[in-house]
C-alpha cells in the first residue's frame, strides 16, 4: 500500500478532469474546515479529501485510489467520535456535500444520498406527516446510523434504522455501482444491515416511512439522590411498555454542574392513550421538572442538538445490558459521581418492541433480545494531554466496571480501534456469514473501517 504524505493539485489532475466535486488539499485554506468531523479531539490529516457530488465522483475516485494503491477511508455525515471517517496520509472519499432527499407520500418511502443526516431526512419526510426510527442528534449521518443497527426513540413501534431499510446504493471495491434490495444482491443487503461500513461505498439509500407528526415526549428530571430508586422503577416499568413507548434514560449535567437524573419517554401512537400510559412514569418519584408535552417529531429529534456539539473533544463506550440489576446501578450511580468534565454524559437506550421481534439472522445486526444500551459519552473541552487522559480513563473504567454484567460484544457503531475482540461477539452466528460476504464484495480488503472491521 502506498502512502501519500506529499501532494499538490497537479498530482491529482486526471481525477480532478473527471469531477464534479473537488479536491481538497493539505494547502489550501478550507482544509482545516473540511478536515473537521463531529468529534474535534481526531487529529487525523488525510493527503486529500475527495468532495464527492454525485455517485460519478465516488465511482471516479475509487477506482483512481485503487489505482495508486493508496490508503482510503469513506466520509458520510460526519458525525464520527473514533476519527474512521478520516485515514492518516489517506484518501477520504467524502460523500458529505451529497444530501439530497427525496420523499414519495403516496408510497411513504424516501430515498436519500449517502451524506445524508438525520435532520435532512427527518425535516424533509416530516413536512408530509412522515417519518422513521433515527438517532436524537440531528447532525449523525443516516449510512452511518443504518450501517451499524440504528437505536432511536421510535424503534419500540418500528424496529431500528436499519429494519427499515429498502435499498442501499453500493459503489463495490472494484468501482462497480450495484442495488442491493431483498430482490437485488440479497446477500449484499443482509451484510448492509447493521454488518458496518465495510463492503463498498453507500451512495444513496432508500426507507421504509410511517405516519408519525406529534408524539409525546419530553424529559423528567430527577436529583441524583433519587436515583437508585427511579432506577428501579424505570427496569419494572419497561417490562409493560407497549411498543409505541420506548424511553432512553440516563445522566447529564445541568449548567451549573448539578447531574440530573432524566427519563425521556417518546410515545408516538395517540396523545390520548399516551397520556394514560405515561401517566404511573410521570407520578413516581418527586421530579425537578416534568417537560413532557405533544412535540413534533422532527422539533424532538433537533432538541438535543446543543448537548453534544460538534468541536468538542469526546470519547465514548458502550455496554448492553439485559436490564437493570442493584449491582450494576450501583455502578452507573459510582459512575456518575466521579463525572471528570461537566460535559460528560450516560445515556441509556432502550431495545425492544419490533426491534426485538426481528429475528436474530435476518440482517446482520445480531442482539435481538430486549436489553439496554448503556452509552458512556466523555465529553470536554481541551486543556492538556493529562486532562484528555483523565475523561477518558473515566469512560474506560465506568465501561469496565458493567463488562461483568454485560451481553457479550456491543454496538458496532461505537467500538473503537482498542476494541477488535468485541466485534465477533457482537455478530455471533452472523460473524461466519460476514466473513463470507467480504470474500466475495471486498477481497482485497479494501474497506476496513473499525465499524464492523471484518478480519480476513
Amino acid at each position: 500500500m502506498t502512502i501519500l504524505q506529499n501532494s499538490d493539485h497537479a498530482f491529482f489532475k486526471d481525477l480532478a478532469a473527471l469531477l464534479t466535486g473537488q479536491i481538497i488539499i493539505p494547502e489550501d485554506e478550507t482544509y482545516e474546515q473540511v478536515r473537521q468531523i463531529w468529534n474535534g479531539g481526531v487529529t487525523t490529516r488525510p493527503a486529500a479529501f475527495v468532495r464527492c457530488a454525485n455517485t460519478q465522483d465516488v465511482i471516479h475516485a475509487l477506482r483512481w485510489v485503487r489505482s495508486y494503491g493508496f490508503p482510503l477511508s469513506v466520509r458520510g455525515g460526519g458525525h464520527d467520535f473514533a476519527g474512521r471517517a478520516l485515514r492518516e496520509h489517506g484518501i477520504v472519499i467524502d460523500c458529505s456535500p451529497m444530501r439530497e432527499v427525496t420523499i414519495d407520500p403516496q408510497t411513504h418511502t424516501a430515498r436519500i444520498q449517502g451524506g445524508a443526516t438525520i435532520g435532512d431526512l427527518i425535516d424533509a419526510s416530516q413536512e408530509y406527516g412522515l417519518a422513521t426510527t433515527t438517532g436524537a442528534i440531528s447532525g449523525v449521518g443516516m449510512a452511518g446510523l443504518t450501517l451499524g443497527g440504528g437505536y432511536g426513540p421510535l424503534m419500540g413501534a418500528y424496529g431500528l434504522t436499519t429494519d427499515n431499510l429498502l435499498s442501499a446504493q453500493v459503489v463495490t471495491a472494484d468501482g462497480q455501482y450495484i442495488s442491493a434490495s431483498a430482490t437485488e444482491h440479497a446477500d449484499l443487503f443482509w451484510g448492509l444491515r447493521g454488518g458496518g461500513g465495510n463492503f463498498g461505498v453507500v451512495v444513496s439509500l432508500e426507507y421504509r416511512l410511517h405516519p408519525v407528526t406529534t408524539v409525546l415526549a419530553g424529559l423528567l428530571l430527577y436529583p441524583l439522590d433519587q436515583a437508585r430508586a427511579v432506577f428501579h422503577f424505570y427496569n419494572e416499568f419497561i417490562t409493560t411498555a407497549p411498543d409505541e413507548l420506548t424511553i432512553q434514560l440516563g445522566v447529564i449535567q445541568m449548567p451549573g454542574g448539578m447531574p440530573v437524573l432524566f427519563l425521556s419517554p417518546t410515545y408516538c401512537g395517540s396523545l390520548e392513550a399516551g397520556e394514560r400510559v405515561l401517566a404511573p412514569l410521570r407520578a413516581f418519584g418527586k421530579p425537578l421538572a416534568d417537560q413532557i408535552q405533544p412535540i413534533a417529531y422532527d422539533a424532538l429529534v433537533h432538541s438535543a442538538d446543543a448537548m453534544f456539539p460538534q468541536g468538542r473533544h469526546y470519547f465514548s463506550q458502550t455496554r448492553s445490558l439485559d436490564g437493570l440489576r442493584a449491582e450494576t446501578i450501583e455502578v452507573l450511580v459510582e459512575s456518575v459521581q466521579r463525572f471528570s468534565s461537566p460535559f460528560s454524559a450516560i445515556s441509556i437506550h432502550h431495545f425492544h418492541g419490533a426491534a426485538s421481534r426481528v429475528s436474530a439472522s435476518a440482517a446482520a445486526f445480531a442482539p435481538r433480545q430486549d436489553h439496554l444500551m448503556v452509552e458512556i459519552v466523555a465529553g470536554w473541552e481541551p486543556q492538556s494531554p493529562e486532562a484528555d487522559q483523565r475523561h477518558r480513563q473515566w469512560a474506560q473504567a465506568s465501561s469496565d466496571a458493567l463488562a461483568p454484567y454485560a451481553l457479550k460484544g456491543g454496538y458496532i457503531n461505537m467500538l473503537d480501534e482498542g476494541e477488535q475482540e468485541r466485534v465477533p461477539l457482537t455478530f455471533g452466528a452472523n460473524y461466519e456469514r460476514l466473513l463470507a460476504l467480504k470474500r466475495i464484495y471486498d477481497p482485497e480488503d479494501v474497506f476496513h473501517s473499525t465499524i464492523g472491521h471484518i478480519m480476513l
